[in-house]
């Protein structure tokens, strides 16, 4: 279905990339089996290292896919074919299927079973889920009142509303959510381009939604927001290339972009870990190069097929980097040698951030152990180092190995 030489490249693939500056270490990666067919595509990947995306049946057909140390389970579909697009560190997993005579419908699979998220909402016309937070909120787009599809969340049978794009606007989606609830995507006029938009919990039940897409600029889309509340996504100035994007939220300085690979004039930006790691992917306007998928760091973009082992021959290249995880492992997909498009998870490539220093100033030191007991004395959310919801001792246990490990 998905096999190179007929160059059946979908939207997904629309994505053209080059090398960077060779990268001093190489990375350990894995390329994830299909169901039965001969392809796969890994589009999410959560802190365990559980994987989804979708992967060919030996009918031809293509189905939601879990990996789990690198072996494939099939997460089924209403009929036909089906993706998952997100899982969180709960193992819930978000995407869509098709759904008989009618168009595709948002899914949430969990604990073996699977719910219909478009007709729980009563959707009109195809909807899909692109993310869901630790929290088990869902993020997506649907059509729930009618007229084009519009960003929606979801948190449980018979909770799911329109939030997240900005009212007046014919349509949109929500591509992102952080454990806060905070939503970001874009929305668009009929004909016009897309705007990058996020939507924050209003504290009654609904959502405030704004404009972040940077006036000046033809078009901008947000795809993700981490915990920090930094977003990611792309833009592009005037009528020039779009390019991976850093959307600041500041006025004077609404948008930071990232650049491209060298030799390409375009690059998209589609995830974020807690660390600022960003992932994406790149094109040329000639569409003549083969893609190539870039992770952030340090300041710069490197492609990571510089990360491959000189001797590697399972790999022709990496096309697109979809998702990286708190630890650093990269999943997305690629061409493989064998001709045929293959998800894959790629971890050693990320140097590990040292978290422990509070100042920033690139030393761990004692004045960053005194900067957090100044926060945990004040019980500062950012004192809660273990993540469970409370600020204990245990959080400054847990600060203290960090502290200990980056000296």
């Amino acid at each position: 279905m998905w096999n190179r030489s007929s160059q059946a490249v979908t939207a997904a693939l629309l994505l053209v990339l080059n090398a960077g500056t060779a990268a001093a270490q190489t990375g350990e990666i894995t390329q994830l089996p299909p169901l039965g067919g001969s392809a796969s595509l890994a589009f999410g990947i959560n802190d365990a290292g559980e994987v989804v995306g979708e992967a060919e049946m030996a009918d031809g057909s293509v189905h939601a896919v879990l990996w789990v140390g690198g072996v494939p389970t099939d997460l089924g579909a209403i009929d036909g074919n089906s993706s998952a697009w997100s899982i969180n560190n709960s193992g819930q997993i978000v995407g869509w299927s098709d759904a008989g005579a009618s168009p595709r419908t948002a899914m949430l699979w969990e604990g073996g079973g699977w719910t219909d998220l478009g007709a729980d909402m009563n959707a009109v016309g195809s909807s899909v889920g692109w993310d869901i937070n630790d929290n088990g909120l869902v993020a997506g787009q649907a059509a729930i009142t009618g007229g084009f599809s519009k960003g929606f969340v979801w948190n449980g049978p018979g909770t799911g509303f329109a939030g997240g794009t900005v009212p007046g606007y014919n349509g949109g989606a929500n591509k992102g959510v952080n454990d806060s609830g905070v939503v970001v995507g874009h929305g668009f006029f009929f004909g016009d381009p897309d705007t990058a938009m996020m939507g924050v919990p209003d504290g009654r039940g609904g959502y405030d939604a704004q404009e972040i897409g940077p006036s000046g600029y033809t078009f901008s889309i947000a795809h993700s927001i981490n915990n920090a509340g930094t977003i990611i996504g792309l833009a592009n100035l005037t009528n020039g290339p779009w390019t991976a994007a850093v959307f600041t939220l500041d006025r004077d300085n609404p948008v930071v972009l990232l650049g491209s690979l060298p030799g390409f004039e375009n690059s998209e930006a589609y995830d974020i870990n807690e660390a600022g790691v960003i992932v994406g992917s790149t094109l040329d306007d000639d569409f003549v190069m083969d893609p190539r998928a870039w992770v952030y760091f340090d300041g710069a973009m490197h492609d990571l097929n510089d990360f491959l082992a000189p001797d590697q021959t399972e790999w022709d290249v990496l096309v697109s980097a979809q998702s990286i995880n708190d630890a650093g492992d990269i999943a997305g997909f690629g061409w493989n040698s064998g001709g045929e498009l293959a998800g894959f998870v790629m971890t050693g490539v990320v140097p590990s951030p040292c978290n422990a220093d509070l100042d920033g100033n690139g030393e761990v030191n004692t004045q960053d152990f005194l900067a957090f007991l100044n926060l945990w004395v004040v019980q500062d959310s950012r004192a809660d180092w273990n993540g469970d919801g409370s600020i204990n001792t245990q959080d400054v246990l847990r600060y203290l190995n960090d502290w200990a490990a980056c000296r």
